[in-house]
């Protein structure tokens, strides 16, 4: 089997492509020849020898030795030159295997003249004729044969020229529409194999982070390659996974699993227009962008205008007054990230709920940055019993003793923030004119007829009527 795949590797590098088979050459013929040589060894002497440069022996010299101009018409022939190759195969070796695996020597004819026709009927051999013996069924550009086999890489095929090079045929799986998503995973199972076709000039045309990727780290250099890449744009498709609707959001998981992917597309200064330097540790990872090299994927500055450097550090501020709007790019979820105690044990020690009463008393706005009083404070209070029916027994504002007869100038200064315990009800016991203690809710100064103005329904919440100015 091992012969099998390896001369089906011969036969693929001998023809097949534009790269990878040859012309016949012009000059020589063969077929009216064919009376005077018995074997091809008495033209191509230095062929089983290893000789490459007698792998045509025969000389003009040889030829006026008939076409002397008096009995045969002289002829102007020389040996043509080899076309360029980047093959490794080697009849000598080609044979020798074929001798130690106990088969039949291989004659020339087999591989340079096509079936059913005559012995200088000669052909080059072609990638099509050995895989009829050693692969039927494969094409030459098959991904499961390892082209280093019978190929150098393209740095070492140094006889290629820059438009042979370009004319490179692409394998079959090079044209599926993932393939560039792909392909890392095919250059690190088969590396050889890519080095025949790519340098890491190639490659650095689009990967930022190249010299950080083994694969392509040990792909040579080469100025043939470099200038065919120069100029060209890296290509940076979109993955799949940033078509999800929540990819602001968890981009970072995903690049803490492997930022290695990331650098591929994006170099540190694409995610610094969200991330200020020295922010996020994985950012500053990021490559830098080479002068003259790929600049990646650049991000337009998304953020806000009172995003600063620091703003992660007094952002509670801001987010506590809605300014700006934190909705507008943020999920709850998102905050919760770093904010939810049973979560993110640390932000608030182990037994802060115990205890949370005299921080929240003295800190209210602080609080509300993450916490929504009336969705939040409320609901745990009322099913604990601390606020129970609407009042607290003192189990919220118990670190002001005579907070009963002090509310009343914090509720002048936040009434929104009594709204979060207490209903329109509960105060209604005291600072009704209808009924209860008809204890006046209003403070020195206050204008009944000017707030009369502005809502008379507010008034008759309190009053039967509207109030007379004195």
């Amino acid at each position: 089997m091992r012969r099998v795949l390896w001369m089906a590797a011969v036969g693929l590098s001998i023809g097949g492509g534009l790269l990878l088979s040859f012309p016949r050459p012009d000059g020589f013929p063969h077929e009216a020849h064919a009376g005077l040589f018995p074997t091809c060894v008495g033209c191509h002497a230095g062929i089983m020898a290893g000789d490459t440069a007698a792998s045509v022996s025969v000389t003009a010299e040889n030829c006026a030795s008939c076409h002397d101009g008096v009995d045969l018409k002289r002829v102007e022939w020389r040996p043509s030159e080899p076309p360029p190759t980047n093959l490794a195969f080697s009849h000598v070796e080609h044979v020798a295997e074929v001798e130690e695996e106990g088969e039949e020597p291989v004659r020339c004819e087999r591989c340079h003249v096509r079936p059913g026709e005559e012995r200088m009927q000669v052909r080059l051999a072609s990638a099509r004729g050995c895989m009829e013996c050693h692969a039927p069924g494969q094409g030459h550009l098959e991904v499961t044969l390892d082209c280093s086999t019978c190929h150098l890489t393209l740095a070492r095929a140094t006889g290629l020229s820059t438009d042979w090079i370009e004319a490179i045929p692409q394998p079959p799986n090079h044209e599926r529409p993932d393939f560039l998503f792909a392909h890392g995973d095919i250059a690190e199972a088969g590396e050889t194999t890519c080095a025949i076709c790519h340098t890491r000039d190639s490659c650095e045309r689009c990967h930022l982070n190249a010299e950080r990727l083994p694969a392509i780290a040990g792909l040579e250099e080469n100025p043939r390659v470099a200038t065919l890449v120069a100029g060209r744009p890296g290509e940076w498709p979109e993955p799949p996974s940033h078509d999800r609707p929540d990819w602001g959001w968890v981009h970072g998981e995903v690049a803490r699993e492997g930022i290695e992917e990331c650098a591929t597309c994006h170099a540190r200064p694409s995610c610094a227009a969200c991330h200020a330097a020295g922010s996020v540790r994985l950012v500053d990872e990021l490559p830098e962008p080479r002068p003259g090299g790929p600049q990646g994927v650049l991000l337009a500055d998304v953020r806000p205008a009172g995003h600063t450097a620091d703003f992660v550090m007094n952002h509670a501020t801001a987010a506590s007054v809605g300014a700006p709007d934190c909705a507008a790019c943020h999920t709850q979820k998102q905050c919760a990230d770093c904010h939810d105690a049973p979560r993110k044990p640390g932000f608030h020690p182990v037994d802060f709920v115990l205890r949370h009463g005299p921080d929240a008393f003295g800190n209210e706005t602080e609080c509300a940055a993450c916490h929504s009083g009336e969705a939040f404070c409320r609901d745990c209070h009322m099913a604990s019993g601390f606020a129970a029916g609407g009042r607290t027994g003192g189990a919220f504002h118990d670190a002001v003793p005579d907070w009963i007869l002090a509310h009343g100038r914090a509720a002048r200064q936040n009434l929104e923030a009594c709204t979060t315990c207490h209903a329109q009800s509960t105060c209604l016991r005291c600072h009704s004119a209808k009924s209860g203690f008809r204890i006046s809710p209003h403070g020195p100064g206050f204008d009944a007829e000017a707030a009369a103005d502005r809502s008379q329904q507010a008034c008759g919440i309190c009053h039967f009527s509207l109030p007379v100015t004195p």
